[in-house]
This record gives C-alpha cells, sequence and structure tokens, in this order.
C-alpha cells in the first residue's frame, strides 16, 4: 500500500512540476484546414502573440483532408502534454454526426477557448429579385423545391445552417453544394444560383458593393461587424441561430494547470487591442471566456447539429 501511495504521490508530484516549467518547448497548434483561410489565419495571429508570451516558439502546422478530420484525430492521439494544440471550426460538432467510420470523439478533447464566432449570411445573386427571407419563404411555399441554394459544400457549417432554417419555417430549397467559397461566389455573381450562404468575411464586400443582396443573418441577432444587415430575429424567427466558431482544443488527459496555463495565453491574445482590430477585419468576432463556457457551448452545438443532419438525412462519404 505505502509503495501504491508513494508512487502515486510521485506522478502528481512529476505532473505538477511539468505543468510549472511549461512550455519549456515549443509548441504545436495543429490547423486541420489548409493555409490561408480563416481558421489557419486566425491560428496563425494567435501563435505570433503567444510565442512571444511564453518565451518559446508556437509553431502552426497545417493537417487538412477528410473535413478536418485527419487534423482531428491527430491531436486526439498526441501526448497529453500541452504541446500539442488543435484549432479548428465547425467541423468539430458535426462529424459524429456526419461520418459513420470516425476515428476519434468530442471526450478525446479538453476545450480550451471560444477564439471568435462569425455570422453565416443568406444572400441573393443579381436578378433573383428576392428582396427579403419573407419573399424567399413565400415562394419556397408557393413553388416547393423552385429555388436553390448555395454552399461551401455537404455538410459545412453554411450548408448547415440553411438546413436548420429551412427545418424551423417547413420550406424546400435544394441545395447545391461547391468546392469551397470561391466558386460559390463566381456562380452567385454570374446569377447561375439564387440564393447563398457563407462566412461574413468572405461575402462583406460583395454585400456592401451591391453585388450581391444580404438577405440576413442565419442567427437571432445582428453581428456588430455589419450591423446594416437585418437578423432572422428581426423577422420573428428566434430559434435559428447559424453562428460559426473558431476555437481551442487539447487531448484529453492533459493536466488542468497546463489547460489553464495556455487557456490565459490564448484569453491574453484575444484582449490585445491590435489583435481585436486584425480579427474584426477579418470578419470575426471574439469571444473568449472560460473552458467550461466552452464545453458548453460545444456540446450544445453538436446536439443541435446533430439533430439538423438526422432530419435532413445529411451523409458525407
Amino acid at each position: 500500500m505505502k509503495t501504491l501511495m508513494t508512487v502515486l504521490l510521485a506522478m502528481l508530484f512529476a505532473t505538477g512540476a511539468a505543468a510549472q516549467d511549461y512550455p519549456n518547448k515549443p509548441v504545436r497548434i495543429v490547423v486541420p484546414y489548409s493555409p490561408g483561410g480563416g481558421t489557419d489565419t486566425v491560428a496563425r495571429l494567435m501563435a505570433a502573440r503567444m510565442s512571444t508570451a511564453f518565451g518559446q516558439q508556437v509553431l502552426v502546422e497545417n493537417k487538412p483532408g477528410a473535413s478536418a478530420n485527419i487534423g482531428a484525430e491527430f491531436v486526439a492521439r498526441s501526448p497529453a502534454d500541452g504541446y500539442t494544440v488543435l484549432v479548428t471550426a465547425p467541423n468539430f460538432t458535426t462529424s459524429e454526426a456526419l461520418y459513420e467510420k470516425l476515428t476519434w470523439r468530442f471526450d478525446d478533447f479538453i476545450p480550451v477557448i471560444h477564439l471568435v464566432r462569425y455570422a453565416n449570411v443568406l444572400v441573393a445573386a443579381p436578378g433573383s429579385q428576392l428582396a427579403s427571407v419573407d419573399q424567399m419563404i413565400a415562394r419556397a411555399k408557393a413553388a416547393p423545391g423552385s429555388l436553390t441554394f448555395g454552399s461551401a459544400g455537404t455538410g459545412s457549417n453554411s450548408h448547415l445552417a440553411m438546413e436548420l432554417l429551412k427545418q424551423r419555417v417547413g420550406i424546400s430549397i435544394e441545395h447545391v453544394p461547391y468546392k469551397g467559397s470561391g466558386p460559390l461566389k463566381t456562380d452567385l455573381l454570374g446569377g447561375h444560383i439564387p440564393l447563398g450562404v457563407d462566412g461574413l468575411g468572405g461575402l462583406v464586400d460583395l454585400i456592401r458593393s451591391g453585388k450581391v443582396k444580404a438577405l440576413a443573418v442565419l442567427a437571432p441577432k445582428r453581428t456588430p461587424l455589419a450591423p446594416e444587415i437585418p437578423s432572422l430575429g428581426d423577422m420573428g424567427i428566434n430559434d435559428v441561430d447559424g453562428n460559426g466558431w473558431y476555437g481551442a482544443l487539447l487531448p484529453a488527459g492533459t493536466p488542468p494547470a497546463v489547460v489553464a496555463k495556455l487557456h490565459a495565453a490564448f484569453a491574453a491574445a484575444l484582449e490585445a487591442p491590435e489583435m481585436r482590430e486584425r480579427l474584426t477585419a477579418m470578419g470575426v468576432e471574439p469571444v473568449g471566456g472560460s473552458s467550461e463556457e466552452f464545453r458548453a457551448y460545444l456540446l450544445g452545438e453538436r446536439k443541435k447539429w446533430a439533430g439538423v443532419i438526422s432530419t435532413a438525412k445529411i451523409k458525407v462519404d
């Protein structure tokens, strides 16, 4: 018994000492998307400030593929020592419902911090003659299936946000998946598709230049980054929240003291005025908050999107 107690105390001491010294080598942030996208940009902004705060390099490594599942699995299987961090986006809360053969689970991770949120915006193409969400709903109910909308891909956050709206108001609009936001915007501008949904950052210039018409932010409240765009809540639709997010997570089993140090570093980076300015210019809104709040948020998102995916019978091979 004494031997077991001695071993346990030694393990606790070692864990505490490791946490106290953390970080004593470079920290790797894994982004499960290609370089240059929103998640990658936010991760690199965070890494630059955290490197200075830690006195250690914080490096960003891109591991794209399989709708962010390759990177997520890599982090889930990494040592739980705080030196491998996942910075990811809404795919994290939808993959379990979308993929039958998934090699990681929600409980393989510890949520650290909710970094930013972003609005998904429903827009109408030039020449569509759709000036409001009410008009769109009326047309869809009068002629079910006559309208189509595009998104950045099947199972993407923008796709699911629109599916949630369709389910809440009881309309049928066919989904056209694109391979990313670029092709979607090209077809919108060319009038080849009447409606599209994408993140605010990718659409705001087109909206403000009048090239596409913003019908609504797919959320109960307007975004402070583009307050001129109406929300669904303005139209009495208060039970649709299609906002997206980026956040940081660690492998399950990471010592609480290490989680706390990383949380504090991310939170301090978010609070820097120049960081907030850079983020809002991208079309994303800094959030922050506690690790517990982020976990509760993710659990809510996971449940919500699982219901949407099941009702719409969405599957990704």
